[in-house]
C-alpha cells in the first residue's frame, strides 16, 4: 500500500471515529488496550499495554491515531498498562467465545451467523448465562463476551472444559447414554435421523438387512420411542450397533458448535472493541441483540462508510456483493462509492487515486 492511500484511510477512520460514539468495555479503566497503526501496514506491528481513565481520552486517541484495528484485554487488571505481564496485577476476565468462519466445516457467514445463535442459545439454557454481549466481528464471525461473575474468575483449565462440553469433545457412543445434557441433544438428534429412516422405508439398506429384521427393527423403535429419546439403544440387537454408532458420530458433527479453543481458554486475551473499524473490511464490529440477529446481514448492516464516489485502481478483477449489490470490476481505474472503494482499500485490492 503506497502513503497516498495509508493517508487517505487515516482521514476516513480519524473521521468515522470523530462521527460515531464509542461502545466502551465495561470497567475500561481496568482493561489492557492495544492498537495496530495503518502506517504499519503491510506490517501487522500492535502498540499495546495502553490504559485510559476517561470515553474523551479514547476517542481523542481513536481520532488521533486513527488506528487500523482496536483491541481491549477480555481480562481486568490492577496496572492495566504495566509493560510485564506479570507486573499488571490479574484480577479476572469476560469468557469470550469466538466463531470464525474460516474454521467451518461449511464455512461462510452464515453458518457462522447459525452457529453462534445455537452457542447463545446453548449459554442460556444449559449454563444460565444472563449476561453476555454479542458481537459481530467486523470480518468473518461472531464474538460472545459473557460477563456473569461466575465465569469471570474463571482459570484456564476451566474455560477449556466449557470449551470441551460446547464441542461436545470425547463424546462415546453407549448403549444407554449418561444422563447428562450433552448426550441428550445427540439423542435427540439420532432420533430424528431414526424416525426418517423408518418413515422413507430405508432401514432394510441402511441397516444392512433382510426385510422381515427391518420390519421388526421399526416394531423396536416405536415401541419404545420415549427411551430412544433419552439416549437408550439397549434393545436393539447387537448386530446394529455399528451403524447405530455412525449415526452417532453424524450427530456429534452436527450438535457440535465450533468455537475457537484458544480464545475462550486465554484469560488475557485481547479481542476487538465493538464499535471501531476492522481494518481488512472498513467494516464496523458491532453489538447486536439476540432478537436482531436472524435478520443481520454483515455486508449490509456492518457497512460504515458512504456512497460519495472515490476514485481507485484496481490490482486485479474484483467480483464482490456489497449493500444487496454485486460488482464486477476489472483491473485498472474506477470511480466506485465510498464504502466498495474503502473495502477494496482495506483488503489490498486497490489504491486510492488515479
Amino acid at each position: 500500500m503506497d502513503d497516498i492511500t495509508k493517508s487517505y484511510l487515516v482521514q476516513k477512520f480519524s473521521e468515522y471515529y470523530a462521527e460515531n460514539n464509542l461502545i466502551l468495555p465495561r470497567e475500561f479503566r481496568k482493561r489492557e488496550w492495544a492498537f495496530v497503526s495503518i502506517e504499519s501496514i503491510p506490517e501487522f506491528i500492535m502498540t499495546r499495554h495502553i490504559a485510559f481513565e476517561s470515553e474523551a481520552e479514547i476517542k481523542g486517541y481513536l481520532m488521533k491515531k486513527a488506528p487500523l484495528h482496536a483491541f481491549h484485554s477480555s481480562a481486568y487488571y490492577e496496572k492495566p498498562d504495566a509493560d510485564k505481564m506479570e507486573k499488571k496485577g490479574w484480577i479476572g476476565a469476560d469468557l469470550i467465545f469466538d466463531i470464525d468462519s474460516d474454521h467451518l466445516r461449511k464455512g461462510g457467514l452464515g453458518e457462522a451467523k447459525k452457529q453462534i445463535t445455537r452457542l447463545y442459545d446453548l449459554l442460556e439454557s444449559e449454563f444460565g448465562v444472563s449476561d453476555m454481549t454479542l458481537v459481530f466481528s467486523g470480518s468473518r464471525g461472531y464474538h460472545i463476551h459473557i460477563h456473569d461473575e461466575d465465569y469471570i474468575t474463571l482459570e484456564s483449565p476451566e474455560r477449556r472444559e466449557i470449551v470441551d462440553y460446547i464441542t461436545l469433545n470425547g463424546l462415546v457412543f453407549h448403549d444407554v447414554f449418561p444422563k447428562v445434557p450433552q448426550y441428550l441433544r445427540i439423542a435427540r438428534c439420532m432420533d430424528r435421523v431414526l424416525a426418517r429412516i423408518f418413515k422413507e422405508n430405508l432401514a432394510k439398506e441402511f441397516f444392512r438387512v433382510k426385510q422381515k429384521s427391518a420390519d421388526r427393527l421399526q416394531t423396536i423403535y416405536s415401541a419404545n420411542r420415549e427411551r430412544v429419546l433419552q439416549g437408550d439403544y439397549s434393545m436393539f440387537p447387537n448386530k446394529i450397533r455399528s451403524k447405530l454408532e455412525r449415526i452417532f458420530r453424524e450427530c456429534v458433527e452436527r450438535a457440535r458448535i465450533y468455537v475457537d479453543p484458544p480464545v475462550t481458554a486465554d484469560v488475557k486475551r485481547l479481542i476487538r472493541l465493538p464499535g471501531s473499524l476492522h481494518g481488512k473490511t472498513s467494516f464496523r464490529v458491532m453489538k447486536i441483540s439476540r432478537d436482531d440477529i436472524e435478520d443481520f446481514k454483515p455486508t449490509e448492516h456492518a457497512i460504515a462508510f458512504g456512497e460519495e464516489n472515490v476514485r481507485v485502481r484496481l490490482k486485479s478483477r474484483v467480483r464482490v456483493r456489497l449493500k444487496g449489490e454485486e460488482f464486477r470490476l476489472s483491473r485498472g481505474k474506477h470511480l466506485l462509492p465510498e464504502y466498495l472503494a474503502l473495502y477494496l482499500i482495506c483488503r489490498n485490492m486497490a489504491l486510492y487515486g488515479w
